[in-house]
């Protein structure tokens, strides 16, 4: 397993792009220098097997599991890591490697499942949603985040390393009940040059009433303005969630197994 270089980020990007594994999008903000991160493979070059991590504690591992130098040094790490006390997230790749990780980790992290759904452009009702009371929508600002409840200073610090740095390469949009009044938001939690993955939230007051939908639109509608391909994983259990993408054109959910230490919240 060797590091790999930020200035050959970009060589392992071909990797992703054709890779038929489930990826999460914040590999490829990592290898597309979005926010910060690292990258190890067992060959620069010819990668069978890729480990990305980002600073906020979130890492993927994907390809071929059969690679014992490979699989030594990536228990080493996670082992490492799982002793700091600090959050640990890791999104498996395939079946092989979740019989790795638990065969090693079954005491320390829990299991569970995600689905990674695939937008159709054909399927999505461009039509303006038109809400039943005054909502209007606007891109987040800085006013914005320190008065959300859910996609705050702490949340964009978290994924993005500050709120500053989201505001440069990020984007999202909230919905507004009259002036100050924020109903709903919709984030990239992660970015690339390709993909952007949708964060969603909806005040408890305004729930039922079309606001995420709203928001969801005006987001897509960004990634397609800006050549963009907009992104929905979610919770196998979250049937609100899956309903609500089902409804803006998200389909063909592939699913994932993703890893948290025990007690913590994924």
């Amino acid at each position: 397993m060797q590091k790999i270089e930020k200035s050959e980020f970009g060589k392992l990007l071909p990797y992703l792009y054709k890779s038929k594994e489930p990826c999460p999008t914040f590999a490829f903000s990592v290898l597309e220098r979005f926010i910060p991160g690292f990258v190890y493979a067992d060959d620069s070059d010819s990668p069978r097997t890729i480990f990305v991590g980002t600073d906020s504690g979130l890492y993927f591992v994907g390809g071929v599991d059969s690679n014992d130098e490979f699989h030594k040094h990536f228990l080493k790490f996670c082992s490492s890591k799982l002793k700091e006390g600090r959050r640990f997230t890791l999104f498996s790749g395939n079946g092989g490697w979740d019989g790795r990780i638990l065969d090693c980790f079954k005491k320390e992290l829990k299991q569970s499942s995600r689905y990674s759904f695939t937008f159709h452009p054909e399927e999505y009702d461009v039509e303006e949603i038109h809400l039943q009371e005054s909502f209007t929508v606007h891109r987040l600002d800085e006013v914005t985040i320190r008065s959300s409840r859910e996609f705050n200073l702490e949340y964009y610090e978290r994924f993005w390393g500050s709120a500053e740095h989201f505001l440069e390469k990020g984007f999202g949009y909230s919905v507004m009940k009259g002036d100050a009044a924020l109903a709903g938001e919709c984030t990239s939690i992660f970015r690339g040059k390709v993909y952007a993955e949708i964060d969603i939230y909806t005040n408890d007051e305004y729930r039922g009433m079309g606001v995420a939908k709203k928001a969801g639109q005006a987001f897509i509608d960004h990634c397609l303005k800006n050549g963009m391909i907009p992104r929905w994983d979610c919770k196998v259990e979250n049937l609100a969630s899956m309903k609500l993408a089902d409804r803006l054109g998200f389909h063909d959910p592939s699913v994932y197994s993703i890893f948290v230490k025990n007690q913590q919240q994924l």
